[in-house]
């Protein structure tokens, strides 16, 4: 167990996350003295024994969001390439952290093995998962409690060095995504950043895209009432402006949580 608050500093957007089970890559790229503007690398994830979405974001330079999600079937290896990292001086070594969120279930012998690569640097990286505790998220405003981050250690077999999420880390329910794109659209607001309303509209039609190829008749019968709702905004989604966007799911959130709370 790491402590968030005496091994390093939380992610900037840890809290818009902390409900969300999530894995942190922290990424340290050496020798970066000679590189100019811009840092280029690319990641090859090999996620073995999960099925489900899996959401990834970061933050290339203090006023840009890169994200995206990807649909994951069982040992399949996801190739994520022109991710980069915006170099302001000339420090030896820089930092990044990518935050994945995996909508979906793990076996109990899963494996994750990330590999970083870029032309120009030497990437090393260290991985922490977050367990959300239902105790933190009912008290948290009322006591302090000390949840951590937990640093995943390398487990190794005759076909190499691998990371394995045990038992007490568990995907998100699918249905959680769309509360995720809706804390997204707030950033649309800020000044800080720039528009991202386009990347927002891809996002939800894949997230519609892909929640339906995971679609199958034993889901609940709430499940797949929301999944009908979902493939409405699907058709109607490009002619839809951005505050009916927002509006339609803040609907959908709202009517849903309402009903699982009955």
């Amino acid at each position: 167990m790491v402590p968030i608050k005496l091994e390093r500093q939380p992610p900037w957007f840890f809290q818009y996350l902390e409900s969300y089970s999530h894995v942190l890559l922290d990424i340290k790229f050496h020798k970066c003295e000679n590189i100019k503007e811009r840092l280029d690398f690319a990641i090859e994830l090999d996620l073995r024994g999960f099925e489900g979405l899996l959401f990834y974001i970061y933050r290339p330079s203090h006023n840009l969001i890169n994200f995206d999600i990807i649909s994951h079937k069982e040992d399949f290896i996801h190739k994520l390439e022109d991710l980069y990292l915006k170099i302001n001086n000339k420090a030896s070594i820089q930092a990044l952290d990518i935050i994945f969120i995996p909508f979906g279930h793990f076996s109990e012998s899963n494996k994750f093995i990330p590999k970083i690569k870029s032309r120009y640097t030497e990437p090393t990286y260290q991985i922490f998962t977050w367990s959300p505790s239902l105790l933190f998220k009912k008290v948290k405003s009322i006591i302090k409690i000390d949840n951590k981050y937990t640093e995943l250690i390398p487990l190794d077999d005759v076909y190499g060095y691998y990371y394995n999420f045990d038992i007490s880390f568990k995907g998100n329910k699918t249905e959680y995504l769309f509360n995720l794109i809706n804390v997204l659209c707030t950033f649309d607001n800020s000044p800080r950043y720039e528009p991202i309303v386009s990347e927002i509209k891809s996002l939800i039609s894949k997230s519609n895209e892909y929640l339906f190829e995971l679609y199958q008749t034993e889901l609940p019968i709430e499940m797949q009432n929301l999944l009908r709702e979902l493939e409405r905004l699907k058709f109607n989604i490009d002619s839809l402006t951005k505050e009916e966007i927002f509006n339609w799911l803040d609907d959908l959130i709202d009517f849903y949580s309402r009903r699982t709370q009955e």
